[in-house]
Parts: C-alpha cells; sequence; structure tokens
C-alpha cells in the first residue's frame, strides 16, 4: 500500500512539474534553447529528480523540449511543421463550431461575447500579454460552449499547444492586439447576425492572421537553439601528459625539397 501512494504521489507531482513547465514554454518563459538541468530543476521546484524526469521525458514526447545526450536538455524551438499541423486542426474544427454557434446565438451569448472583448481590450491598452492571452482564449472558449460542443474545444486545446508558442510570441508586438480585437468584434457581428458565411470567413482570417509573423519566430528560435547546444557541447578530452610524451615529434622539414 505505501508503494502505491509512493507511486500515486510521484505521478502527481511529475504531472505537476509537467504543466508548470509546458505552460512556461508555451509561454515563452522558457525560451528556446532555455537549458532544463535536472538538479537545478528539482532546487526550483522542490521536487525529486524521478518527478523531474519523469515530465521531460512528457515533455519530450510533445516535442516541447530536446534531450541530446552528453550536452543536457533543452527547450525545443518551434517547430514550423507542429504549428501547421496544430493551425490546420484548430481553423477546421474552430470554424466547424462557429457554424453551430450560428444556430444558437441569443441577446445573453451576444453581451458575453461582447463582455469579453471589451476586457480584452483593457488588457490591450496597459499592454498585458498574459491578460489579453487569457480573454482571448475565453473568447475562443465561449464560442465553443455556446456550439454546445465543448468536447471539441477539449480536443483543441490539446492539439494547439505548438499553434499557442508562436501566437503568444505575436503578442510581444503589442500593437498587434488592436488587431486581433477587431477581428474578434467582426466573429461576432456575423453571430449578431445569423450569417454564417460571414462568420466563418472571419474567423478563418482571425486564425491564419498568425502566419504573417510566424517565419521571422521560426528564425530566431531556431538560431537561439542551435547557440545554446553548442555552448554546452561538451569539450574534447586533454591529451594526457604520458601520451604528449608518447607523440612523435614534428617532422623537421627537408631542406631539399622546396618550401
Amino acid at each position: 500500500m505505501a508503494t502505491n501512494d509512493m507511486h500515486r504521489q510521484h505521478s502527481r507531482l511529475a504531472d505537476q512539474v509537467f504543466e508548470r513547465l509546458r505552460d512556461d514554454i508555451v509561454s515563452g518563459a522558457l525560451a528556446p534553447g532555455t537549458p532544463l538541468a535536472e538538479l537545478d530543476l528539482c532546487n526550483q521546484l522542490g521536487v525529486s529528480r524521478t518527478p523531474v524526469r519523469e515530465a521531460l521525458i512528457k515533455l519530450a514526447d510533445i516535442e516541447l523540449v530536446r534531450i541530446f545526450p552528453q550536452r543536457g536538455t533543452f527547450v525545443a524551438p518551434i517547430s514550423a511543421e507542429a504549428f501547421r499541423n496544430a493551425q490546420f486542426v484548430r481553423e477546421h474544427l474552430e470554424c466547424a463550431l462557429l457554424a453551430e454557434a450560428v444556430r444558437y446565438i441569443d441577446a445573453t451569448s451576444l453581451r458575453e461575447l461582447n463582455d469579453i472583448i471589451e476586457r480584452q481590450s483593457e488588457a490591450a491598452a496597459v499592454k498585458s500579454r498574459q491578460r489579453f492571452y487569457e480573454t482571448d482564449e475565453e473568447f475562443h472558449g465561449a464560442i465553443a460552449r455556446l456550439s454546445r460542443q465543448i468536447g471539441v474545444w477539449k480536443i483543441i486545446r490539446q492539439t494547439k499547444i505548438h499553434f499557442d508558442r508562436v501566437r503568444y510570441l505575436t503578442l510581444f508586438d503589442t500593437d498587434h492586439m488592436p488587431l486581433l480585437i477587431d477581428q474578434h468584434r467582426e466573429i461576432v457581428d456575423g453571430l449578431a447576425s445569423c450569417d454564417e458565411a460571414r462568420a466563418v470567413a472571419a474567423m478563418r482570417r482571425h486564425l491564419r492572421e498568425v502566419f504573417r509573423r510566424a517565419e521571422g519566430i521560426f528564425a530566431q528560435q531556431h538560431d537561439a537553439m542551435e547557440t545554446a547546444v553548442v555552448k554546452r557541447r561538451p569539450r574534447s578530452p586533454q591529451p594526457t601528459a604520458a601520451r604528449q610524451e608518447a607523440a612523435p615529434p614534428p617532422a623537421r622539414p627537408d631542406p631539399e625539397q622546396p618550401g
């Protein structure tokens, strides 16, 4: 029984470490190329090495970290392929959710969506990336609830991790926020008029906006990753004194040969 309890405790701790590191990677608090030393993480998080190691393996499975033997574990660069796959899934599922939401829109739902947009505008005014991101998630989650397909939103959230890494980084340009708010208003206008085609077209434009800024982000993160791994590359062992003494002396140039 004690063994089972200990195993459950390790699993809970591993999940907590995983979620903490995952959120920090997605938000950019842990940038691509950041080294993740097990001992440092143990000290920072106040846990033993076992849950840290398990969490890092899970993060590697979803391509958020890379483990290099003899070099260490690093936050992975943002994968362009994983980003495009996540965007494809999100766009198709969210547009389908929006088409369903048109059937159920009412005054209460419109008021809720407009209230979220207002709070998002307040976050943009004070240039709070975290609050803006949270209200953005709230907006899309509200549409999913309105569609009566909340389970689909859970699937979207699970698959859009790599999309969110890019999306969060775009918010460092706070001048980008008003455009995203305007796009949310266009989506709500389509819902308010019960115009499915208009609402879906607005959502599609909104979810594709991130492509305009993605390529530069990929290049920057890839460079950071390469630099970090090279810096931590293990040094070649230096020859011992015995080996140095046994090494043959350099050949002297032959005076009969041209220099």
